[in-house]
């Protein structure tokens, strides 16, 4: 690790006087909420200027970084959160989903006439239809194991084998076809 030494010009100061205030590794990296081997790797980059301190004169040199170039970089990373439009006075009977006549959803959406809509009114209308979708998409898979398989067809293993080997219900590997095993 390359330290860039700066050294005061000013008399009077000490190199502890000229870093007050500096960050050091562990408390940029928390600032960043990122680990101490990016730190090191934006001082490389030239994207934090990076001083070095010998706190009290004795002891281990510490890298120290400056505050105002860790507070950049924290409101370069700080991600807002994208607007976004809900419908006004939506009619049409189809959930979020595309799937089925559910006017619930909708009129989560729909707000009373003159109210005005907080940010919390928006997040619980968001949820209810949030909800009813993915309870309206849960899909069943093709294919099931063998326990799931002798449930859902009711018979025994040895009535599931010779289903097979008849070509009435479709084996992968050790997954059977579910729809076959409804017909059965």
């Amino acid at each position: 690790m390359t330290v860039a030494r700066e050294t005061s010009q000013t008399p009077g100061l000490s190199q502890t006087d000229v870093y007050a205030g500096w960050l050091t590794k562990d408390e940029a990296a928390t600032a960043l909420h990122v680990t101490p081997k990016t730190i090191e790797r934006l001082a490389a980059a030239g994207k934090i200027h990076q001083g070095a301190t010998q706190p009290q004169g004795r002891g281990p040199v510490r890298a120290v970084y400056h505050p105002d170039d860790v507070a950049r970089l924290v409101a370069e990373r700080r991600t807002e959160a994208r607007a976004f439009v809900l419908p006004a006075g939506v009619t049409s009977p189809v959930s979020g989903n595309g799937h089925g006549h559910d006017e619930v959803g909708i009129r989560a959406f729909r707000k009373p006439e003159g109210a005005h809509s907080t940010g919390e009114e928006l997040l619980r209308a968001f949820a209810v239809a949030l909800r009813q979708m993915s309870e309206t998409s849960q899909t069943q898979p093709a294919y099931v194991d063998k326990t799931e398989a002798l449930a859902i067809a009711g018979v025994s293993s040895r009535e599931l084998r010779a289903a097979v080997q008849a070509g009435e219900v479709k084996q992968r590997g050790r997954r059977y076809r579910r729809q076959d095993l409804e017909a059965l």
